[in-house]
């Protein structure tokens, strides 16, 4: 009997993530990633972006700043 998690018929990307937390300013991510066996942090950071973590996607800047400024004026006129 073959022991561990069988074979998966998907391809898969490889995404290496490296977090630097803060203590004081992080103590909630720190503690919560401390308290997981390491090799199920990748699942738990999986599901926390499931649950909210992600916005609609990638955010693209491609305004210059006197366009936000023009339109900044036109808003507060």
């Amino acid at each position: 009997m073959k022991r561990g998690r069988p074979v998966s018929l998907l391809s898969a990307v490889e995404c290496h993530i490296h977090l630097r937390l803060r203590v004081g300013e992080d103590d909630d991510m720190i503690a919560y990633l401390g308290n997981l066996p390491p090799r199920k942090r990748a699942s738990a950071v999986k599901a926390a972006l499931r649950n909210g973590g992600m916005g609609p996607g990638p955010l693209v800047d491609d305004s210059s700043d006197d366009e936000l400024l023009a339109a900044l004026e036109d808003f507060l006129k």
